[in-house]
């Protein structure tokens, strides 16, 4: 599961990374129509299944716990 975590990440870093560049040459040069062409739709479809992915094996990974670490601190 480790390498999956691992592949997971860098396919949304790397996504996510596409977009903010596509968006920011759309924002100098809007006849380029980076967002709205067909790869750019697959690849956003790609982006929220990987963030969808990546957040299931986290949880998974956690145990399912809600907010976090439960560990009680000793003051």
């Amino acid at each position: 599961m480790s390498k999956a975590i691992k592949w997971m990440n860098h396919v949304t870093a790397i996504l996510g990374m596409m977009f903010l560049v596509f968006l920011v040459l759309d924002q100098f040069n809007p006849l380029m129509n980076f967002t709205d062409n067909r790869i750019s739709r697959w690849l956003l479809a790609a982006l929220c299944l990987a963030a969808i992915a990546r957040s299931i094996m986290g949880w998974r990974r956690d145990g399912g716990n809600r907010g976090g670490n439960h560990e009680q601190l000793d003051e």
